[in-house]
């Protein structure tokens, strides 16, 4: 109840700076107690399954709990009712978390060693909440972060500045909002991304869907020549010199997104400073190392796809999820994806 309380609060329109040193010291101890549990019930129950994470149950876990004979003593039922309640009480504090930690205030004012804490806690207990992964992206989240663009192609660069871009898909239609414009003024030729697919990436609905998903303008790449996944996040991006560099590339095909962002209340920015000079765009083009073009739309539309290698970024948290499966033709090849969210709602928060 403390959780609920205090992520609709916030949502209500509280500040969230109150809660800096108390929401996410309690969140990582609810996941390490509910990573726990499976464990600790397993022994006193052998082949008897937990119960389902809703409060009625909790008075059957304790019990079960405290058949173990270190437990029964009456001085440590308080920490065992600790650890049974978090079987139940962990995705409150979860979803409080995400509502807060989509303000960047809260997330400038969290300690670094904190947010350590809680990408350590996350990771007992991702691989069966949702919630918990998204607590770890959202941790790992980039705010006044540089940004170093550069088109080996047209040998222009382009320095920018980005906070609160919760996947990389999202960055992909940001970063072609922002540099796809008139070449005679510096920018990128192509086709400007839709409107709608800016308002999804920004602040407008999500949902894109099947029938209009925005389709990206390049493939990129980091600037060790690593493939930048759609599904990755942009913390994912290795830094060249200690800024993040990414390289743009044709895209050889048509790959769209069904979702233009996960987090709603999370506001993102993605500005552009300026375009560099030649001098200093050769620079940075001199720093890059080739693309090692191994991903799906390597080959383009008529060619095969690449081998299969593994992914750098963590899709286990944005997993891409086909509306329709790829589709191969003589003269096609289509894949339109979108990011796995809770009850397959793309901007988890308090509220779900």
């Amino acid at each position: 109840m403390t959780a609920v309380l205090a992520g609709a609060c916030v949502e209500w329109g509280a500040s969230p700076l109150a809660l800096v040193d108390v929401m996410p010291r309690r969140a990582a101890e609810a996941m390490i107690r509910n990573a726990a549990v499976p464990e600790l019930g397993a022994k006193p129950a052998p082949g008897r399954p937990l119960p389902e994470p809703v409060s009625e149950s909790a008075p059957d876990l304790l019990r079960t709990l405290l058949r173990r004979r270190r437990w029964r003593r009456r001085s440590q039922e308080g920490a065992v009712a600790r650890v049974a309640m978090s079987w139940f009480d962990m995705e409150d504090w979860l979803k409080a978390l995400i509502t807060l930690m989509a303000d960047a205030r809260f997330r400038r004012a969290v300690p670094a060693g904190v947010k350590a804490e809680l990408r350590e806690a996350a990771a007992l207990v991702a691989h069966r909440s949702q919630r918990a992964a998204w607590a770890d992206s959202l941790t790992a989240m980039l705010d006044d972060e540089p940004l170093i663009v550069v088109d080996p192609r047209t040998r222009r660069a382009y320095s920018l500045t980005m906070s609160g871009v919760g996947d990389n898909g999202q960055l992909h239609i940001l970063r072609a909002d922002r540099l796809i414009g008139d070449p005679g003024r510096g920018l990128l030729a192509g086709d400007r991304p839709a409107r709608s697919w800016v308002a999804a990436a920004t602040d407008g609905d999500p949902h894109l869907g099947p029938t209009d998903p925005a389709v990206r303008a390049f493939r990129l790449f980091d600037g060790r020549g690593a493939y930048v996944h759609p599904e990755g996040i942009p913390a994912d991006i290795a830094p060249v010199d200690g800024t993040r560099v990414l390289a743009v590339h044709p895209p050889n095909g048509t790959y769209g997104l069904g979702a233009g962002r996960v987090f709603t209340r999370m506001a993102p920015a993605l500005r552009l400073e300026r375009i560099l000079e030649p001098a200093e765009a050769e620079t940075w083009l001199s720093r890059v190392a080739p693309a090692v073009e191994d991903d799906l739309m390597a080959q383009g539309e008529d060619g095969p796809p690449g081998p299969a290698r593994s992914r750098p970024c963590r899709t286990s948290v944005f997993a891409g999820r086909p509306f329709a499966p790829a589709i191969r033709t003589s003269s096609a090849f289509h894949r339109v994806t979108t990011r796995s969210r809770p009850g397959h709602d793309p901007h988890p928060g308090f509220r779900g």
